[in-house]
């Protein structure tokens, strides 16, 4: 099959291409721009000639970049809906929208949520928890943080609960969803749930590593540094970021879509 794949260029786009390619289909990056025209179902339409299937893997924490504002709700709700008529104008019963197991209030979480709600029938949506690979920043993140001795971390980063499964999983599920065009939702996350800290200092003593100290960092410095990841995007610290880790991120069933068991989350590559 020919499958369209949103955002092939990011970290779990690439892994979907990589898994299409791996079963013999054909990943077809989307090449719409700008990002202003994908709200409207003609702009997709061109691009669907001769598609079997799509992923839409596009997606971000910031709500403005490069002079776009709302961005958010345009790449997480207003563009998978209008990708989702531009579908069924053409008969494509394949679609596979990739959202996010998160909770809250914030911009990011209501833009998701208004996704799922619109796609909810006419997509199979899946709602990863933590997802950790090469490629992936936050993965590089905690993969740079278990490296150190001592842990120094706010509180909701050090007692959030979540359920990580590895990228290669996620996008060989992602792949099984396509080829049993079902609609069924997949909650995509590991076997084990566990706080980000207790996987950090995990991923350190699979290193062969001491345990490392944890040190607390005071809710005044941990606002005022999310704060400041908001006007310096140099990685996936912001308020957004901040305020999901204010919930966790799990689920009890595990089942997924593909055929192979999960691969344990500390084997292999963070970063």
């Amino acid at each position: 099959m020919k499958i369209l794949v949103v955002g092939a260029g990011g970290f779990i786009g690439r892994h979907v291409c990589q898994a299409l390619q791996a079963v013999g289909h054909e990943p077809v990056p989307a090449r719409l721009r700008p990002v202003t025209q994908w709200d409207r179902p003609a702009a997709w339409a061109p691009g669907l000639n001769g598609i079997d299937g799509v992923v839409y893997a596009a997606g971000c924490l910031r709500d403005s970049r490069d002079g776009v504002a709302d961005l958010l709700d345009l790449l997480h709700h207003r563009a998978p809906a209008a990708l989702a008529d531009a579908c069924d104008a053409a008969g494509i019963r394949r679609l596979v929208h990739v959202s996010a197991l998160c909770g809250g209030v914030s911009a990011y979480a209501r833009s998701k949520h208004a996704g799922e709600v619109a796609l909810a029938g006419r997509a199979a949506v899946v709602r990863p928890s933590l997802v950790i690979g090469p490629g992936g920043v936050s993965s590089r993140m905690l993969d740079r943080l278990a490296r150190l001795p001592w842990l120094p971390l706010p509180a909701a980063v050090a007692r959030c609960r979540v359920q990580p499964i590895r990228v290669e999983d996620l996008a060989e599920g992602i792949v099984a969803l396509l080829a049993t065009p079902t609609l069924a939702p997949w909650v995509a996350v590991g076997p084990e749930a566990a706080s980000i800290a207790d996987w950090i200092a995990r991923r350190r003593v699979a290193r062969g590593l001491p345990a490392p100290r944890r040190i607390q960092l005071p809710e005044p410095l941990t606002r005022a540094s999310a704060r400041l990841g908001d006007l310096l995007p140099l990685g996936p610290w912001c308020s957004t970021a901040l305020e999901l880790l204010a919930h966790d991120s799990t689920e009890a069933s595990t089942t997924t879509p593909a055929a192979r068991p999960l691969r344990d989350v500390l084997e292999g590559a963070w970063a």
